[in-house]
């Protein structure tokens, strides 16, 4: 389909005078460009143009960093000392520099948002068909618009506030800096109070998705009622609050003691918050639009997986019907992160490979992949892969060698420029694959632990059917989803839920915040520290380890290079699909783990044909231990494969899959309750222009 090419068009009228420079930093239109500019809805839809274009890369940095890679099942391929961003990441080992570039980036991008969303809103506000409108409840193109310009200064602040704490808020827009001048820092509960309300405000005038010419990739009344319920269960989750800053009247529940003056806590009446979540989520997901959950797989036979198709979606470049909100790309025009960081690596050079390189910076922990996905899991082999895009049409397997591309252990499978119907090979970075923001299940999955919360035990457990039952077939759906759930209460029944979430959404960014605002980040640090130490050990002592679920990790396993297309194996594909066939089947190494290989219509004329090379590779003792001194061993090698390093690698360098997870959080500052300082400083910048009524907290330097 055809994607929205974010180009600021005629919004560059409206973006070219300036303000002053302020602390903030941030850009403003006169008057008279107002005026200019929205004559008309579609003028004014050209500056909101000018909002998407700032958003596609306003925090995108900080999502690298810390969002897709920083918590107990999720982390980096290099090695720790590799990269600055891994001090944050990890909760602070050592200081670092209070001006890191990325979080000075996104503060800047995230207020100039915020300030046009404010212009926006008072420009529109203005118009007699606007107040028309918003008179007689119904929606049109302004009250769309204005709207639009409503999430993003919510969303920016959303955003400021998970990245930063308390920050300065404005609600009116910023032309001199007489206004800035005097800023300080507002209690995040006065930001989500402001910014709830005034969603809520616009969400019934606007269109749902699929009404007015609106997708996934503008804002829509079905996405605000997400955002609100997202927005909701931040305001009343656990965060890490300054006990040298006035929060007012509000009273909270603390975890552990105070460090670095601040504590680990939430709001006594944090359930007004989840009550406002149910209300909005429950609408959202009962009159969504044309956004659904996806349960059925359309393709036919050789794919049956709907949570594979979600993802397939993005990759034929088409909004995928369980997004309610998608960050679009277009291919061959500016950067697209999927898959280059957030997807299959792959060894290609930077143009003209097949497929181009992708550095794979999303990874998951090992111990999850293996012991905390039932083997029959559909969602297992489609979030992480066990082989990398070799770069030149073949696949080649991971490492656990600290790297990048098929080093640096298991990386996302949810995007893979293989997998594309029309890969681009051109130039790295320019997939064209879309950054999902919300996707149903999300919503279906808020819901369920609002209702967990609130008491209502039996809504809550229907929610969690409704995306854990897509997961398994017809044969364990009685085992692994009505017998599962059902036997769920209390506190196990939100530790089940925020466990499929995890489940579901690794590798999409969701469980760092997750952790946080459930008070749960302290004991899954000590809890995936642990259990990576376990299997080290093991690994090291006998050569595998075994998980609940049974499956076994070991120090070798055994690969061969084949041709699909051989006779012995009869398969037409050099791209797997979900694997249909018994351990018994020839076929069955190469298909199992699903949805890997390497695309099959790469351009004839470089030589890159289905039936050439050995460019697939069969796997034996995946997730069973094979004994190297033993006869099946002996036979694997007589039959071609090779004995190949595997959790060896792991234990050569146990420190990256051992004390380096959240190296900043250690074992003591667990046993003691010391709180988990995630947030980021506040620039020297920021500091320095605000005439002393700015300070960092948390412990951070002041300059």
């Amino acid at each position: 389909m055809k994607k929205l090419l974010y180009i600021i068009l005629g919004a560059l009228v409206l973006l070219s005078t300036e303000c002053k420079k302020s602390f903030l930093d941030v850009s403003s239109p006169s008057n008279v460009d107002q005026d200019f500019v929205f004559l008309s809805p579609n003028e004014a839809y050209k500056v909101m143009v000018g909002c998407y274009e700032i958003w596609r890369t306003a925090a995108s940095g900080l999502f690298y960093d810390l969002d897709v890679v920083g918590s107990d099942i999720e982390c980096h391929p290099e090695t720790y000392d590799a990269q600055t961003r891994h001090v944050p990441e990890n909760l602070y080992a050592t200081e670092l520099t209070i001006d890191f570039a990325d979080a000075v980036s996104a503060w800047g991008d995230l207020y100039k948002v915020a300030n046009r969303a404010n212009l926006i809103m008072e420009a529109i506000a203005l118009k007699a068909d606007y107040q028309a409108a918003v008179a007689a409840g119904t929606t049109n193109s302004w009250t769309q618009l204005y709207g639009e310009a409503a999430i993003f200064r919510a969303y920016s602040y959303h955003n400021l506030v998970r990245y930063f704490g308390d920050v300065p808020y404005f609600t009116k827009s910023i032309t001199t800096t007489a206004q800035t001048d005097s800023a300080r820092l507002t209690s995040r509960d006065v930001i989500y109070d402001g910014e709830l309300a005034n969603l809520e405000k616009v969400e019934p005038l606007m269109y749902r998705l699929g009404e007015g010419g609106i997708t996934a990739e503008r804002f829509s009344r079905t996405f605000c009622q997400g955002l609100i319920g997202r927005m909701a269960l931040f305001a009343g989750g656990y965060g890490l609050r300054r006990t040298d800053f006035d929060y007012g009247a509000v009273t909270f529940d603390q975890i552990g003691t105070v460090m670095w003056n601040a504590k680990y806590v939430r709001r006594t009446d944090y359930k007004k918050y989840y009550q406002t979540a149910q209300t909005y989520l429950k609408a959202c997901e009962d009159n969504s639009g044309t956004a659904k959950l996806i349960i059925t797989d359309p393709r036919g036979a050789g794919y049956t997986n709907p949570y594979q198709y979600n993802f397939q979606l993005n990759m034929n470049l088409t909004v995928s019907t369980e997004s309610l909100y998608e960050v679009g790309c277009t291919q061959g025009n500016g950067n697209s992160e999927h898959p280059y960081a957030f997807g299959r690596p792959s060894n290609g050079g930077s143009s003209n490979a097949y497929p181009c390189k992708s550095y794979g910076q999303s990874r998951v922990q090992a111990s999850f992949y293996y012991g905390n996905y039932a083997p029959t899991d559909l969602r297992r082999d489609v979030t992480a892969t066990v082989t990398a895009n070799s770069g030149a049409c073949a696949e080649v397997m991971i490492t656990f060698v600290p790297g990048s591309k098929n080093t640096g252990g298991l990386p996302s499978n949810k995007w893979d420029e293989s997998r594309m119907p029309s890969p681009y090979y051109t130039a790295q970075r320019m997939s064209g694959i879309n950054w999902p923001q919300m996707r149903m299940a999300d919503v279906v999955l808020m819901l369920a632990e609002v209702y967990a919360e609130l008491g209502d035990e039996a809504s809550a457990k229907l929610e969690l059917t409704k995306v854990r039952s897509r997961a398994f077939t017809a044969a364990d759906q009685t085992t692994l989803v009505a017998n599962y759930i059902g036997a769920l209460t209390g506190d196990a029944l939100k530790d089940g839920i925020q466990e499929e979430r995890r489940l579901e959404f690794c590798g999409e960014g969701l469980e760092r915040y997750d952790l946080i605002r459930t008070g749960k980040m302290p004991a899954k640090v000590v809890e995936r520290r642990n259990i990576q130490t376990a299997m080290v050990n093991a690994l090291n002592t006998s050569g595998f380890y075994t998980f609940a679920n049974g499956n076994q990790i070991s120090k070798y396993i055994y690969v061969k290079k084949v041709n699909v297309g051989d006779v012995a194996y009869g398969m037409t594909k050099m791209l797997t699909t979900q694997c249909a066939v018994l351990p018994t089947d020839a076929t069955y190494p190469i298909r199992y783990p699903s949805w890997r290989g390497n695309c099959d219509i790469w351009p004839a004329a470089q030589g890159y044909l289905p039936t050439a090379g050995t460019r697939n590779l069969a796997i034996q003792g995946l997730f069973t231990y094979i004994d190297p001194a033993g006869a099946q061993a002996a036979a694997l090698v007589t039959a071609g494969y090779v004995k190949t390093n595997w959790g060896v690698d792991i234990v050569t360098n146990a420190g990256q899959y051992t004390t380096s997870i959240f190296k900043g959080y250690t074992d003591a500052y667990a046993s003691t309750g010391v709180p988990p300082r995630y947030l980021l400083p506040l620039s020297s910048t920021t500091i320095s222009k605000s005439n002393g009524l700015i300070t960092n907290g948390y412990g951070f330097a002041q300059q």
